[in-house]
């Protein structure tokens, strides 16, 4: 209405020839033009022209004054933006403010409230001091709310308030704020129940269409969300079977309408997200964007823990398949310690991993890892067996499925697979790779299948020779971690930095679980015989071991890459007996024996000497021992020499001849009979 611009008392244009009434909006055009009156500031973007109360016409000063009064005495030179004072106290609580669902206020909210308390603060002190007001207000008593709804509407867009222009609202707005304080200030659809009520179960059905089968769009989403408000469909929870109620959709009898940004924001915010995306996308997909994970180290010794997983090689034999891989990493070094090929995924693939994982291990004089994490694919077989933790190893890590981070080898073959495999083979990539330095380029075969693509093909000896080379070259380069290792390779990481408390392998046990098996026979208390080939007992005591009348054993043995066998370990009902060595031959030509022949000879002329004099130990502790018949034998023998009967049921003992057992000396170690 009124208002001082650069100390000149003004009168807004709009006001005056609209609310008012006092000039017609042609006739507020044709002063203007004429320059009959003064605009002195012109009109934009929330901002009134105002113009100069001295320069109007004498009677449309007199119908201003006759109807609203004296603006000179209605105004002064204190407007009331100079009474608006920021207050941190009301930013401290909107700040900490919580709502029920448990979020913060949004930080143009919150501005927006501490205007409107800064602004109420400001209507308080000027209701409440007669000083005030009267500077405020030009010492007038009539009209007062007015005058302020009037300034506060005025300065909306300066101070980005939301209180009322309204007079009766704002002064019911200053009461709440003088009885309740800065609470009065939230918006009441913050915390209104109904509204909660109405946004959850809107929310409910928006993500519930969403998450269908066929992956529908958020356009989409909203044409169903308007086909059911307009009950052209019925939407039902096919698993409970419940019909959701239309009239859960309506707010104060009217249809809750939303429109395709809504329906986006609604799907798109991050506790929706997630949520979604677990039916929408795969696993992997999920679990690498949305799903938290555990942020670890590595260890810090080498075989601390050993890291076990299963690839494809990327490159295709000619029989169009892949090359079926299985890795054993040490984690603190990455070293490739173990390796395994087939041509199927099987436990054998496994199995065979870790035999050649402690063949390398025992090669390079190691002891046995502490831990070891794998997957329960192939692996669950033994879960009971060898792999229960204190068996093999003494702990045992079962990774959960389908979480590929979880375990450090896949780490290793990617490393291995983008480092090492496309900088020394070639066809290494993938055709949908998002990077064009990784994709394979492919050539289409049109023909009647249409899914058929040209490949270059590889044998399948020859994929495993170029992944072996490629794990040698792997192994022996530096260490990625050059700060705290500089200069070491894997292999140097691996064997300098090696587990202090690393317990010695159990070549026994591991023969066991992880080696070929057959049974077999001790033969002459010295030998028995695998695949064609003899080995021999260490000592002639472990005859003893055996069970009565019982020369059957089970005997394991590690193989090696040459097929060879050097020992066998043998048990007996789950009891470890022995491991035999293979069994040597000497040459019987004395002018072709070699010192080597001369050990053989003597290890087993020691070993019939042991076996002669053990026989010979126990043979002395033997008696010489008579039968000689008691009385009672006698008496019956008498009776059967007389002319009685004697009753079928009489036992006739006849005299025994003297039992006389005589100990004769074993052939000498050196007799033809003894020898192989």
């Amino acid at each position: 209405m009124y208002e001082y611009y650069n100390g000149i008392l003004c009168v807004e244009a709009g006001w005056l020839y609209g609310d008012s009434g006092i000039i017609s909006k042609y006739n507020y055009k044709n002063l203007r033009i004429r320059k009959k009156i003064r605009v002195l500031r012109r009109a934009c973007k929330g901002t009134p022209a105002l113009v100069e109360y001295d320069s109007l016409p004498g009677r449309f000063k007199q119908a201003i004054i006759d109807q609203f009064g004296d603006p000179n005495k209605m105004i002064s030179h204190n407007t009331f933006a100079d009474y608006i004072e920021q207050d941190p106290d009301a930013f401290s609580f909107f700040s900490s403010y919580r709502l029920p669902d448990g979020r913060a206020l949004t930080e143009s909210t919150i501005r927006q409230y501490v205007a409107n308390s800064s602004i109420l603060n400001a209507l308080k002190n000027i209701t409440l001091n007669t000083r005030a007001r009267r500077r405020a207000l030009g010492g007038s008593k009539g009209n007062i709310w007015e005058c302020l709804a009037h300034a506060v509407d005025r300065l909306r867009d300066d101070q980005g308030h939301s209180l009322p222009g309204s007079p009766r609202r704002l002064r019911e707005a200053l009461r709440k704020y003088i009885s309740d304080g800065y609470t009065s200030v939230i918006h009441g659809g913050h915390g209104n129940d109904n509204a909660q009520k109405v946004s959850a179960t809107i929310e409910r059905l928006i993500l519930s269409l969403y998450v269908m089968p066929n992956k529908p769009y958020s356009s989409s989403v909203h044409d169903l969300y308007l086909q059911f408000l307009g009950g052209s469909v019925d939407i039902a929870d096919f698993k409970t079977g419940e019909i959701f109620d239309r009239n859960n959709f309506y707010n104060d009898g009217q249809p809750v309408t939303l429109s395709d940004s809504t329906i986006w924001n609604y799907i798109n915010d991050p506790k929706n997200r997630a949520v979604v995306d677990k039916f929408r996308s795969g696993s992997l997909q999920y679990n690498a964007k949305h799903r938290p994970f555990h942020h670890r180290k590595p260890p810090q010794f080498a075989l601390s823990k050993i890291s076990l997983d299963d690839r494809d090689l990327p490159r295709k034999t000619h029989e169009k398949t892949r090359v079926k891989a299985y890795y054993a990493y040490d984690v603190a070094s990455g070293y490739l310690l173990g390796a395994a090929y087939s041509r199927n995924k099987d436990t054998d693939l496994f199995v065979a991993c870790l035999r050649d994982m402690f063949r390398n291990i025992h090669n390079m004089n190691l002891g046995m890892p502490m831990q070891v994490e794998v997957e329960h694919h192939l692996v669950n077989k033994f879960k009971d067996d060898f792999m229960r933790a204190g068996v093999l190893f003494p702990f045992v890590r079962w990774c959960n499925p389908g979480n590929s981070q979880e375990k450090w080898s896949e780490t290793g073959i990617r490393l291995k697979k983008l480092g090492y495999e496309k900088l020394y083979q070639d066809g290494i990539g993938r055709f949908y790779a998002k990077r064009e330095a990784d994709r394979v380029d492919k050539e289409k075969v049109f023909d009647a299948e249409n899914n058929n693509y040209k490949d270059k093909t590889y044998d399948f000896d020859q994929l495993i020779a170029d992944d072996k080379a490629t794990i040698q070259i792997y192994n022996n380069d530096l260490h990625p971690n050059q700060k705290r290792w500089p200069g070491m390779t894997r292999r140097h990481v691996l064997l300098g930095n090696v587990n202090p408390q690393l317990a010695n392998i159990d070549l026994p046990l591991l023969a066991r679980y992880l080696g070929e098996h057959t049974e077999t026979t001790i033969r002459r208390n010295q030998y028995l015989q695998v695949r064609h080939s003899n080995y021999r007992l260490p000592t002639p005591d472990i005859i003893d071991l055996l069970s009565p009348n019982d020369y059957s054993v089970n005997a394991y043995w590690l193989p090696r890459p040459d097929g060879l066998i050097n020992n066998v370990y043998i048990y007996q009902d789950d009891k470890y007996l022995a491991d035999c060595p293979l069994v040597e031959q000497y040459n019987t030509a004395s002018a072709e024996q070699t010192d080597d022949d001369g050990r053989i000879y003597l290890e087993q002329s020691k070993y019939v000497s042991q076996f002669d004099s053990k026989v010979k130990k126990a043979a002395a502790t033997l008696a010489r021992v008579e039968l000689i018949p008691n009385d009672i034998h006698q008496s019956v023998i008498a009776r059967s020499d007389s002319d009685e009967a004697i009753s079928s049921n009489t036992l006739i003992v006849p005299e025994p001849e003297p039992d006389i057992i005589e100990y004769k000396p074993l052939n000498s170690p050196n007799s033809p009979e003894n020898s192989l």
